[in-house]
């Protein structure tokens, strides 16, 4: 049997206890037959997945939070849940939301989460009214709902009092990720086919309350910019010529092999600049009964003689950049031995700068244990230094000059291979 205290204690009610159910009942009240009632539709978070589950709201404009002169006021909504103990959100969450009835459905941008002092669960939201997009490292085209407009502060929210000075700037709001957080200063994005902008300023270092330090809304203060010829109007995308990549195999003929043959291939990536860079790839064969390959580029013949398996290399993270090679099955083949160089394509060396070759002797794709030598002629050697390395030789431009450096690379009963470079200056 319960003591009278003990009784208490099980229906008693603490002050805020009251107080919240009555604020929760005042707005279940609200609930019942009100035109303000709408569905939305909110990203599931924290980590940000683009999974919604949808909540019946109220919603309300924001114009006494209003910091705007320029904005749209129907932009700017604020939603009330029903429930006062809603999930926590997040700056930069998205929702989507129709306020036309559910006949035209647009993403939203969280920009003042829910407040835990508050007696009621809601939250500030503005609508995304245009869609950044760029190329990312890899030459992907990322596109990502946002938010584009004006900030105005100053040292008096009535703006428009005498004395009082206003700060305006533009402002882009998006949702943080890997992306948007290695967007840098004097990046450019294109809006609407017509319009550029240049970053001046990235907030991506503000951490919410209760994420462990990750970042989930990305502020970009942007000023306009001129349109440039590297720039793709159709594509709406800035500097979109600025950014390409080249794949190339070093094994420019097809391969004939025997079954059990095992050799290796590899390849070159480059950027706009004509400088290799190193990129994650991604290895596949057209028929693994044909030929195996692993993620290195080792392969190993297993068909039968005639058949034929196409070797395909590509980035990870751009699958439409690539290159392939086929390898046909043959009962014996001639052997080939030669020098194969990486890279063998390098047209210039600006001053001060290295380049590394590597380089070896291959029959039919198998590397042998025959030395290679490299020797430079053509110009003087005060204009550029030749040293070893483990995998071939590092070239060096020293000073700079007009006539062509000719590296020359010999093998014992291998034809020799020239390479031409130009010592080019600084700029």
């Amino acid at each position: 049997m319960l003591s009278a205290k003990e009784y208490l204690n099980n229906i008693a009610q603490t002050p805020k206890e009251s107080y919240k159910s009555i604020i929760q009942a005042s707005l279940i009240s609200e609930w019942e037959d009100n035109t303000q009632m709408h569905t939305i539709k909110e990203q599931r978070a924290l980590p940000f997945v683009n999974e919604y589950d949808e909540y019946e709201v109220y919603l309300d404009t924001i114009s006494d939070d209003m910091i705007n002169t320029s904005k749209v006021y129907s932009d700017f909504v604020k939603i009330i849940f029903k429930d006062c103990d809603h999930k926590q959100n997040y700056k930069g969450q998205y929702y989507k939301l129709s306020i036309d009835d559910n006949s035209n459905e647009e993403y939203y941008i969280c920009y003042d989460r829910i407040n835990r002092l508050s007696q009621i669960s809601d939250t500030k939201v503005v609508r995304c009214n245009n869609v950044l997009t760029w190329r990312d490292k890899y030459g992907n085209i990322v596109t990502m709902p946002c938010y584009l407009g004006t900030d105005i502060t100053s040292t008096n929210n009535q703006v428009s009092k005498d004395a009082i000075i206003p700060n305006n700037r533009m402002i882009i709001l998006i949702q943080a990720n890997d992306y948007t957080t290695s967007i840098r200063n004097n990046q450019r994005f294109m809006f609407q086919h017509s319009s550029c902008f240049k970053v001046e300023e990235v907030n991506n270092f503000m951490q919410e309350q209760g994420t462990d330090g990750e970042i989930t809304c990305v502020k970009i203060y942007v000023s306009y910019s001129d349109m440039l010829p590297n720039d793709n109007k159709e594509l709406n995308i800035c500097d979109y010529y600025d950014n390409h990549f080249t794949l190339t195999l070093d094994q420019e003929d097809d391969i004939e092999q025997v079954n059990g043959f095992i050799g290796k291939l590899n390849a070159i990536v480059k950027d706009s600049n004509d400088c290799i860079v190193d990129m994650p790839l991604e290895w596949s064969t057209s028929d693994s009964k044909v030929v195996e390959i692993d993620e290195q580029g080792n392969y190993r013949v297993i068909g039968k003689n005639g058949d034929i398996a196409i070797i395909r290399c590509s980035m990870i993270d751009n699958k439409d950049i690539y290159d392939t090679v086929t390898i046909k099955v043959v009962e014996n083949y001639v052997e080939q031995k030669e020098i194969i160089i990486t890279p063998n394509d390098i047209k210039y060396i600006k001053q001060g700068n290295s380049q590394e070759f590597n380089c070896g002797v291959f029959v039919n794709g198998q590397k042998q244990d025959i030395k290679v030598y490299c020797n430079g002629s053509g110009v003087d050697n005060k204009y550029y230094n030749i040293e070893e390395t483990k995998n071939g030789y590092k070239v060096t431009n020293i000073k700079t000059t007009t006539t062509p450096l000719i590296l020359t690379f010999s093998a014992e009963d291998c034809d020799n291979v020239e390479i031409k470079i130009l010592l080019k200056g600084v700029v």
